[in-house]
């Protein structure tokens, strides 16, 4: 007999891939298994599998999860009718408080996203892709003359990601700078530049 659907089906789907999301993150996903995830769920193997196929179906949902909803947020702000330079430090803000409220997907999708299957991994590429384009977009409103050039919007827009994406390696938000004074600091380099 098929198994029913739970009411809280979505909550303890959700619960499964943030202990999953911490074990790929601590461990690696090739060095975590569905047993240890539902030993950090308190779940049976079976359990586990009444939610998710494989690990890998983890992995998915998860990723998928995080790119799409960064991309809704970047969407809002530079859809939005505010100022460029406010888009910018929105922009900014936003995206390292997502990144350290999400840290563990953050972690596992610049690490592990090569275990994803092709059309999974292509999907988020595009995601990744429609991101810097969001980001290009607004660096063209905010100078245009200066990001004429494809080139040149292109490597400005990676480079203020790389920056994004790897602050998580060495910002810790207990300490004495605090996540808005980072953006601050951040969005400032990006539109002042160092003199």
């Amino acid at each position: 007999m098929a198994r029913t659907r739970a009411e809280n089906f979505d909550d303890i789907k959700s619960q499964i891939l943030a202990a999953a999301a911490h074990l790929f993150a601590e461990k690696g996903f090739r060095n975590t298994n569905i047993i240890d995830i539902g030993a950090a769920c308190n779940a049976s193997k079976s359990r586990m599998y009444h939610y998710f196929p494989s690990k890998e179906a983890m992995l998915e949902a998860m990723l998928l999860e995080h790119v799409n909803g960064l991309l809704a947020i970047a969407r809002d702000i530079t859809t939005s009718k505010l100022n460029p330079e406010t888009k910018l430090r929105e922009f900014v803000l936003a995206h390292l408080k997502y990144y350290f409220e999400s840290r563990d997907c953050h972690k596992v999708l610049l690490g592990d996203a090569e275990y994803l299957p092709e059309p999974v991994r292509e999907e988020v590429r595009r995601a990744e892709h429609r991101l810097v384009g969001q980001l290009s977009t607004l660096l063209e409103e905010l100078n245009a003359a200066k990001f004429a050039s494809r080139l040149d919007v292109s490597a400005h827009a990676m480079l203020i990601y790389g920056m994004l994406n790897w602050t998580y390696t060495w910002y810790e938000p207990t300490g004495k700078l605090d996540l808005p004074t980072l953006a601050r600091k951040a969005s400032d380099l990006c539109l002042h530049g160092l003199l």
